[in-house]
């Protein structure tokens, strides 16, 4: 499983004290070259995550925590690129793949959303992937630098083309073809 991951972070569950605990973990230079090809920006200086898992209900676990990148993108109106910073608020809920916990021999079946949980695999909990997911999630689909925008006269065209009835043309065909 964790071949595959640009990020991986295996976190043993048996490290979380009934207190919880605090892990910190930050991407090397190669795995920010994988991370920078998965999101599609220029490059991935560095990714860094600091989080506190804490025991939930009766076998799981809930992380919490704050993931910031440094990247550089490509601005969409100027096209050069341009340095920022992406910033994530992390928090998940993780369980056993059964979606089973259990409560004073009482069994309780956990349904969420497959988006909503992550699962404990071979007992660890992956906080490399959880933290690239939210980053990416972050990011901007049309990013622009400080002070980027489009020209004046690109500007009037198109809040003219907006305002225009988009049948207009057609009717001017069909006055020069009844004349």
């Amino acid at each position: 499983m964790t071949e595959d991951l640009e990020f991986s972070r295996p976190f043993d569950i048996s490290r979380i004290a009934p207190e919880g605990a605090s892990e910190t973990i930050t991407a090397t230079a190669e795995e920010c070259q994988a991370i920078a090809a998965r999101f599609g920006v220029e490059a991935v200086h560095s990714v860094s995550a600091t989080l506190h898992i804490q025991p939930w209900k009766r076998g799981g676990f809930r992380a919490r925590g704050e993931a910031t990148a440094n990247i550089t993108q490509t601005c969409v109106v100027t096209l050069d690129p341009f340095d920022s910073v992406v910033h994530a608020q992390l928090d998940q809920i993780f369980i056993a793949k059964t979606g089973r916990l259990a409560a004073d021999d009482v069994e309780i079946v956990v349904s969420h959303d497959e988006d909503d949980i992550g699962y404990i695999d071979d007992d660890e909990i992956e906080l490399g992937e959880f933290a690239v997911q939210a980053l990416c999630l972050e990011l901007d689909p049309y990013p622009r630098k400080d002070g980027a925008e489009l020209p004046v006269s690109s500007t009037e065209t198109l809040a003219g083309e907006s305002k225009a009835n988009p049948f207009a043309v057609l009717k001017q065909l069909k006055l020069k073809n009844t004349d």
